[in-house]
This record gives C-alpha cells, structure tokens and sequence, in this order.
C-alpha cells in the first residue's frame, strides 16, 4: 500500500499516462492545497478497501481502548463529531453512550457505516459524506472523536484535520479524543537472522562488497534507509525508551510551533550491536488509558518502521546520540535519522551459515 499522498497521486496520474516531472511532483509536496487534494484521493482509495476495514476491526488493542475511552469520558447529551467514521464503529459507541454524533467519511464506504447504525437500531447518527474541510454542523461540539492514525502516526494529514475542526467547531472546554501523541524512535538491536546490513557491510561466502559503497548509491531508493520492520525482527531496544516528540492537540491551536529537528541521546544499558532507529507510537486517552505499538506490547494492526545505520558495536554505559529532522510532519518521506557523531567503523557483516545436512 503506498502509504504517502504525493507517491501515490503521481502514481494514479502515471498509471492514467500523465507523466509528473520531478518540478511538479515538489509542487504537490510544497503547495498545501496540492498536498491536501493528492492526500483525499489517496486516502478514498486506501479506505475503500474492505480489508483495510477489517484489520482496524479486528485489532482489539485499537477498538478496546476506545470503547473504554469513549465509556469514559462521552456523555449523554453531547455533540460528538466522528472524523473518518469507516465503519462507523466508534460513532456506534458514542451514541451508545447517550451523544447525539455526526460522523463524516468522504469515502464511499460511509453507506457500509449507515447500513451497520441502521442493523444495530441506532438512529442518532447524521451520517455526512464530505470532507470535513467543508463540513459545518449547525452546532458547536462536544467531543471530536477520531481514529486519524498512520503507521508513521501523523501520516494520515491528522494534525491539520483535527485542528481546523477545533477552530471551527469546538465549543470552549470540549476535547479532542484522542488527543494525546508520543513518537518514539529507539535504538534497537534486530535479532540476528533478520539484519540486513548496506551492501558494503556484508561478506558471504567469502566476498566482498565493500568496494561497491559508491557505485550503489545510484540504486538507493528515497526510502532506503527507512524500512517498514515486522515486530519479531527486534531482539531489544539497546537503552531505556522515551518519548522524542509528544504532541496534545487539545492543548495547541497551529502545528507551525511543532519542532522539526530533534536532539536525542540514549545511554546503553544493554550491550549489543545497533542496528538502526526503531520508530513506533502511544495514543494517550486520559492519565489511565494509552496503548502504544511497540514491538513489545501487545500487537496491533499498524507497521511501525525503522531508520538503518552503518552497523556498530555498543557497550553498556556509552551514550547514542543521535538527531531526527522533521522536515514535514505528516510526510514520512521527509523524516531523517543522523548520529550525532560518526559511527565507530564496525565489523564485517557475514550472513548467517546454514548448518550441512540440516532441513
């Protein structure tokens, strides 16, 4: 799934034999209302596919933190707004719960959602298909109760979204729900049968690579060293984790004071070999309700990512430091991961032997 809004208009618009010179596609990431437009295609595309649907159903993590959350803290009588109601899950619950709720989609699978609200006898749903730029309720709001979460967490255009909606609907005192992010980036150690060094790291069988460090860079594609990783390739994060960036929409009004560069550090308390940057999140409800996508928590349905690094060894008392650069928040594209001081060289990588006569 392409999971960036730029890629995949210029995709859709080569696969319809328009060619985007590398000028026009910097114009869409550049111009906002670009950007905003690429991004609804791609996102109506993306979350018309039922099985996206599915597997956000079938996370329980994800639809039991919200069913508590929205237990807790929606109550009968209020004004909710459901931004991106998908199945109409969440909306389901807050009416539940006694709210009158208006839940947008400017996906076509909002009929899937009026069809499910109608099946379990609920009819204090407005069901909007719009986009909720050009979404105005004849009320103020409570509550504006999203799920507007990417892989890489703020992908998915949701500070944006959510903050022009508080702007413009929010009563005085009402809550963004979730409102509270963590992003992490930890250095990690992957277990040793899933490394995958650069290519001037490796020898196997013997040969080596080394000597192709330049000529490859010409096969570097712009997410080279940024690599979705399965939870079971991580063997342990190599200090104690920390949020590097925590943001509460309900405490801020523009994303223009959000830092774009990051200084971090991180003191060794396991010995191991640092293989890259693991990248994963927290959605924090209220001070007793959070769940995060660590690779050592229980499984959701989102892919978290990792930033490679020239491979090296690490003992257990020396500091990692290391800066994320955030060009543009909700571009992952834009994101980068430097050590902060060169990289001790490391030894040769050499890929696991397999043992004669064993199947």
């Amino acid at each position: 799934m392409l999971r960036d809004a730029t890629t995949w208009v210029g995709w859709r618009m080569a696969g319809l034999g328009i060619g985007l010179s590398r000028r026009a596609l910097h114009t869409i990431k550049s111009n906002k209302t670009l950007y905003d437009l690429a991004y609804s295609l791609r996102n109506s595309h993306e979350f018309s596919d039922l099985y996206e649907h599915e597997k956000m159903l079938a996370d329980s993590v994800r639809v039991d933190s919200y069913a508590e959350a929205i237990r807790r803290l929606i109550k009968p009588g209020d004004v909710v707004v459901d931004l991106g109601t998908g199945s109409g899950v969440l909306a389901m619950l807050a009416a539940r719960q006694g709210a009158k709720v208006y839940a947008i989609d400017h996906s076509d699978f909002i009929s899937l959602a009026e069809a499910n609200a109608r099946r379990n006898g609920i009819d204090t749903i407005t069901f909007v298909h719009a986009n909720s730029r050009q979404f105005r309720p004849p009320e103020q709001v409570d509550v504006l109760l999203h799920e507007q979460i990417g892989d890489n967490l703020f992908n998915e255009n949701m500070v944006d979204n959510l903050l022009d909606l508080k702007r413009r609907l929010l009563k005085p005192g009402g809550r963004i729900l979730p409102g509270r992010f963590e992003l992490y980036l930890e250095p990690a150690c992957l277990h040793p049968d899933y490394r995958v060094p650069f290519l001037e790291e490796i020898r196997v069988q013997g040969l080596d690579f080394s000597h192709l460090a330049e000529i490859a860079r010409s096969y570097r594609s712009p997410h080279y060293r940024r690599r979705s990783m399965d939870r079971a390739d991580v063997d342990y994060f190599l200090g104690e984790p920390s949020a590097a960036l925590t943001v509460d929409l309900n405490e801020i009004d523009e994303a223009a004071g959000l830092p774009q560069r990051i200084a971090l550090s991180r003191e060794v308390q396991r010995p191991g070999r640092l293989d890259g940057f693991y990248q994963y999140f927290a959605v924090v409800f209220d001070e007793g309700l959070r769940f995060d996508t660590s690779p050592f928590s229980r499984r959701t349905h989102w892919r978290n990512r990792m930033f490679r690094v020239p491979q090296r060894s690490v003992a257990i008392g020396e500091r990692i430091d290391y800066e994320l650069t955030l060009s543009e928040l909700r571009l992952h594209d834009s994101w980068a991961v430097t050590l902060a001081q060169p990289a001790e060289k490391s030894q040769p990588y050499s890929a696991p032997q397999p043992i004669p006569g064993a199947v």
